[in-house]
């Protein structure tokens, strides 16, 4: 794994260490409408609109979420491109992982 994959790997799992980003992603991920705005978000997790959209940036910027403007309000929805991305190198990760674990554990 080269360092850029490396440094991309570390900004997602930085973006999923906080309990509230994590619930959200949750909320988000419920099969609720959609696509749902920051307010709802906010009333959804009991927390103020400012604190949801600190949050919902955070996630935008490790390429979770996706923001769309409509009129006064921003929507958001999973970035389905770039989450299977993640999702890949998550995989490549725990697949190098487990492969050293069954490997000392036959030498075990």
């Amino acid at each position: 794994m080269d360092y850029e994959l490396a440094e991309e790997s570390a900004d997602l799992f930085k973006a999923l260490g906080d309990n509230t980003r994590v619930r959200l992603i949750y909320v988000l991920a419920s099969g609720k409408p959609e696509k749902i705005g920051v307010t709802e978000l906010a009333a959804m997790m009991g927390i103020t609109q400012p604190a949801a959209s600190q949050h919902l940036k955070i996630l935008k910027n490790a390429r979770l979420v996706r923001a769309k403007k409509e009129g006064n309000h921003v929507y958001y929805t999973f970035d389905r491109e770039a989450v299977l991305k993640h999702k890949e190198r998550v995989d490549d990760l725990f697949g190098r992982v487990f492969e050293k674990c069954d490997q000392r554990k036959k030498e075990g």
